[in-house]
């Protein structure tokens, strides 16, 4: 990918030699060159050579003048073509010295300068990221680190093993200009030389390398493991190789791991099935590729997949289930409504204070003892409306209580651990009597539960049934 290098130069100059302080401002976006880089880890870390990266204060100084003084201040500048990378001069006699004065960064003419790094990704539509420096290089040839936003999933490169031989047939890969799917990246044939950290090549690289080539991946022909970085080097020399070690140490040392991403392993394997001769198998892979990264690299390949008569993989078509009945979705879609509308019932119960009595699991009666009523259902919520129903029907061996009888009469204390008889069905009709004052009641004057005699307490409410009385 190519890295842009630009600086935001906001500058003040300062005139007091008239007796009066004046001051102008001015604010510049100062272009300063252009690199390469190659990604080397997922979560979009960039590495390429700090001569790409290092602003140089003194063009920054000579272009935010030149701006100040024919935008701001409004004298001309002549003498440099229009050209506001250039120093120049101005006719007028009382400004000329100041702009000369800010070429040289007096102390009244203030400079502050931020450098910004601009990514432009090779993809199918142009694109660009602003990125961050991660470390804090010095020297040209230094190693620097940037990480872009929004790099997750991007291509990364291999870096070869620091123990690996030079690799005998290598490309210097890179950008001239802004990379697009009409734009590819140039390659360059040259020889790396590990033990000298030279890289040569046929025709002179000092051309290619100012254009925007440095910084540049040196690859390994064969594996396309990253040997090295390019750099231009000193006037007049061979360029420089920086070798991989020197990258996966920058690495280590910024705390960056050299992880690869999820488009690596696809595009991978479609290239080897072109390589290979196998279209189909090129086409499927390159294509689910596209779905990890918008790569203009990938894009290219897929073409030429297709152009030998490759048709990717038809994506398997989901289950929907059988003809004559609801699909597997919609039947846990069902599912899922008919938990919620429960869930919802149970909430609202427990906000009217109404919860379900839990079940009692009653142990088995003697031998001999009579069969205990059937379960009365649970109280109804406070406030509900309660339906009248019918009163259940008489059992054959028990006679129908008479209709006069005002109280029922407590029977004889049922053995040691007999659990206490259910009560029957409560209706909206006459009330469960109550027993004689001071005897202890048959059923809870609360809730209508049975009791067992000498009870305290009902088993049914928890209302302390002497009190209940009183």
């Amino acid at each position: 990918m190519r890295i842009e290098l630009s600086a935001v130069a906001e500058i003040a100059h300062i005139d007091h030699s008239t007796g009066e302080v004046q001051i102008a401002r001015g604010r510049s976006t100062v272009p300063l060159g252009a690199g390469t880089g190659v990604l080397t880890s997922a979560d979009g870390v960039v590495a390429t050579t700090w001569e790409n990266l290092d602003v140089d204060e003194d063009a920054v100084a000579v272009y935010a003048a030149n701006e100040l003084f024919t935008k701001v201040i409004g004298v001309p500048v002549v003498g440099n073509d229009g050209d506001p990378a250039r120093k120049g001069t101005t006719p007028d006699l009382h400004w000329g010295p100041h702009l000369q004065h800010c070429y040289q960064q007096v102390t009244h003419c203030i400079l502050f300068v931020a450098p910004q790094y601009r990514v432009l990704t090779y993809t199918t539509e142009p694109g660009g990221s602003r990125a961050e420096l991660l470390n804090a290089p010095s020297a040209p040839t230094d190693v620097a680190l940037l990480r872009i936003t929004g790099g997750g999933g991007a291509p990364t490169a291999r870096l070869a093993a620091t123990d690996a031989d030079p690799a005998s047939e290598t490309d210097l890969v890179g950008f001239a200009g802004p990379p697009g799917k009409d734009q590819p990246p140039q390659v360059l044939p040259v020889t790396a030389d590990g033990a000298t950290k030279q890289i040569t090549a046929k025709d002179d690289l000092a051309g290619p390398l100012r254009s925007g080539l440095s910084g540049g991946p040196v690859l390994d022909r064969a594996s396309g493991d990253v040997v090295g970085l390019a750099a231009a080097g000193p006037s007049g020399a061979p360029a420089t190789l920086v070798p991989a070690a020197a990258v996966a140490a920058a690495m280590e040392q910024a705390g960056v791991d050299a992880s690869p991403s999820p488009f690596d392993g696809v595009f991978r394997r479609g290239v080897d099935h072109l390589a290979q001769g196998n279209a189909d198998g090129a086409a499927s892979e390159l294509q689910e590729s596209l779905t990890y990264y918008d790569s203009a690299l990938a894009a290219g390949h897929l073409d030429a997949a297709r152009a030998q008569g490759g048709t990717p993989a038809a994506p398997a078509a989901a289950s929907t289930g059988s003809d004559d009945g609801p699909s597997v979705p919609l039947l846990v879609g069902i599912a899922g409504a008919a938990l919620a509308v429960a869930l919802t019932v149970v909430v609202l119960m427990r906000r009217r204070g109404s919860p379900a009595p839990p079940p009692v699991m009653a142990a088995p009666p003697p031998v001999g003892s009579p069969p205990s009523a059937p379960a009365a259902p649970p109280p109804p919520p406070r406030g509900a409306t309660v339906t009248a129903a019918a009163p259940p029907a008489a059992r054959r061996d028990e006679r129908p209580a008479a209709p006069e009888a005002a109280a029922e009469e407590p029977g004889p204390a049922p053995p040691a651990g007999t659990p206490p008889a259910a009560e029957p069905t409560r209706t909206a009709g006459t009330q469960a009597p109550r027993a004689a004052a001071g005897a202890t009641p048959s059923f809870c004057p609360e809730c209508g539960t049975a009791v067992t005699p000498r009870a305290r307490f009902c088993t049914g409410c928890g209302t302390r049934l002497g009190d209940a009385e009183k």
